[in-house]
């Protein structure tokens, strides 16, 4: 391939789509986005896509609300044909300890002109969902807007928008690896030969520093294994959960459609190694059991759910469980938008929006992201959420 791109993007989950439709939508066409797989048919396949607003981080909290709304209104955005928003309402249930900082959220944002409340659990009881045990809670922020996502229509409907715009779209391509020369990447290099281009973004996830290594580069990183599992409602229950985020127990879990419900940890289950994402033939029972002694530990009318599948996915995770986001620290011409900490797919418009324009504008009009450079691991600064588990920011 001979011609030479202004932006080649590496990566097409949620976040490379994303940015790859962004920077269609500010008229950039000569861009080449690339993946070893179709799109979204990486770690975005599958995504919880819980898309909530309850971050600790006030940027990330901002860029949250961003998206949500970018979510909400897609079809308008890409021309889709189909919403890929279902609303069920998120409660994010916290001890006494986290009662102030769950009040600092709500507040912020209700500010914003958007619904939340902070119920004791006695008064959310009576106002929104009953049938929980209250052990250990002593606050509840209630985002009723909140929901979930449809990642791989999110994926098509962005590559389908950058497509009809210009941007040249390879699937099943693998990069080999990185060209260098001396401070800048110069092209990367496929099975069907050598690609030029100025500006390259990093949108790998968990695949990036294998490619990195081709350049003698490694990324702070670590990979987080997540099992998922899928229960089938029982029929006589009295209403199922809404979206919920227990940081008493440690698990969230969401509806799924009217039939089904699943469930996660909030845990950190690291791995030395990640493999494709992909579901088990036959549900774990170890996996089962751990997640359904807490989930109906809370929930004590879901005892009766069925397991009816796991599946079972990788995150890119950072020291601080924050996003790595803008120019590498080495090389000049090379943007980084990884370590998503298993925030991907819920902050993916504004990760698209932030990365298109620190491409073009050399920072973000939106939002200011400084915090996030990669610098901030060498000078020991750290992001960390204000609570015990990293993954809700």
């Amino acid at each position: 391939m001979s011609k030479r791109y202004d932006i080649i993007v590496l990566g097409l989950g949620s976040t490379g789509s994303s940015i790859t439709y962004f920077l269609a939508r500010k008229n950039v066409s000569n861009v080449l986005a690339i993946d070893a797989r179709c799109s979204g048919c990486g770690q975005t396949s599958r995504s919880s896509a819980l898309i909530r607003l309850h971050y600790t981080n006030p940027v990330i909290r901002s860029m949250a609300i961003y998206s949500w709304r970018f979510w909400r209104e897609f079809q308008d955005h890409t021309g889709c044909e189909y919403s890929v928003f279902t609303k069920t309402g998120i409660a994010f249930v916290g001890p006494e300890d986290y009662v102030d900082t769950m009040n600092e959220i709500v507040h912020d944002i209700r500010s914003k002109g958007i619904e939340a409340y902070l119920y004791d659990p006695t008064e959310f009881k009576k106002e929104v969902y009953k049938n929980f045990n209250e052990d250990g809670i002593a606050g509840v922020a209630w985002e009723p807007e909140s929901g979930y996502g449809d990642p791989n229509t999110s994926v098509r409907c962005f590559i389908e928008y950058a497509r009809k715009n210009g941007v040249d779209v390879l699937e099943y391509t693998s990069v080999k690896k990185l060209l260098r020369e001396d401070s800048k990447l110069i092209g990367i290099e496929t099975e069907d030969g050598v690609i030029k281009g100025e500006i390259f973004i990093n949108a790998l996830g968990v695949w990036c520093n294998d490619l990195l290594a081709t350049i003698d580069k490694q990324l702070p990183i670590k990979y987080a294994r997540e099992d998922v599992i899928y229960l089938e409602n029982p029929g006589d229950i009295d209403g199922i959960p809404p979206g919920w985020g227990d940081l008493v127990y440690g698990f969230y879990s969401r509806p799924d459609g009217a039939t089904k419900t699943l469930v996660g940890t909030l845990e950190a289950e690291y791995v030395d190694n990640y493999d494709e994402p992909g579901e088990y033939t036959t549900p774990p029972m170890d996996v089962v059991n751990k997640r359904m002694e807490i989930f109906t530990r809370r929930f004590p009318d879901m005892i009766k759910a069925r397991p009816s599948s796991v599946i079972y996915g990788y995150y890119d995770v950072t020291p601080d469980w924050q996003p790595i986001i803008g120019y590498d620290n080495e090389i000049e011409n090379l943007i980084h938008m990884v370590g998503l900490s298993g925030h991907g797919f819920k902050l993916a418009p504004a990760y698209g929006e932030v990365i298109s324009d620190i491409a073009l504008y050399g920072k973000s009009k939106m939002f200011n992201v400084d915090e996030f450079k990669i610098d901030r691991f060498y000078v020991g600064v750290s992001k960390h959420s204000k609570y015990k588990y990293g993954i809700i920011g």
